[in-house]
């Protein structure tokens, strides 16, 4: 029996704005340590690998003094990184999912292909500017910066909602969902890349 590859990344970014370290491991239980010193932004992350089942350590700090931009679209790029490079070449993996996950009134639904083309499709709206301190549009922009950079192709659209909270936690946990599926070894799939072009 062919031992599987343990699908792993460390990445670490360093700007003028931001230092950001990263671990993952894909084939973990949804632990998490994550200190990004933006409280919103920790406890999002926490959803994201909890129902991702993903384990990510996670450490950034950033120019926050100004807002909080800079900071979370670099977790993005970092992470949509450590993805890709934990993915390896996608081998035996069920690639696609699709999950309609609901918080309280808030009903989001995504579908996600790990296809190795970036695009994002992003249909939601907040009634707010702002959770506490933190800016609701960037929720897309983390999401831009993951996908981006995981080379995954996402739509995410809510389909109900009124409070923000419950918009922006459900958009987290409903593309962790969708990971956690798309992620796994399909037995069928024999370690081939699924696709007809023989690579992704």
């Amino acid at each position: 029996m062919t031992k599987q590859v343990e699908r792993k990344a460390r990445i670490s970014r360093k700007t003028e704005e931001t230092e950001v370290t990263i671990e993952i491991s894909l084939d973990g239980h949804g632990c998490y340590k994550i200190d990004t010193d933006v409280g919103f932004f920790d406890h999002m992350l926490a959803q994201f690998s909890r129902h991702s089942l993903v384990d990510m350590n996670i450490f950034a700090r950033g120019d926050t003094q100004i807002d909080s931009h800079h900071l979370v679209e670099d977790v993005g790029i970092t992470l949509g990184q450590a993805f890709k490079e934990a993915l390896g070449d996608k081998s035996g993996i069920s690639r696609y999912a699709d999950v309609a996950l609901p918080m309280d009134e808030a009903l989001l639904h995504c579908a996600l292909d790990i296809s190795g083309r970036s695009f994002l499709r992003w249909d939601v709206a907040f009634g707010c500017e702002k959770i506490g301190s933190f800016d609701v549009d960037l929720v897309e922009e983390f999401f831009r910066a993951f996908v981006n950079n995981a080379a995954l192709t996402l739509h995410v659209r809510a389909d109900n909602g009124v409070n923000s909270h419950h918009i922006a936690e459900a958009c987290f946990k409903c593309v962790a969902r969708a990971l956690s599926f798309a992620l796994l070894r399909d037995p069928r799939q024999g370690g081939r890349i699924p696709s007809t072009k023989g690579n992704l």
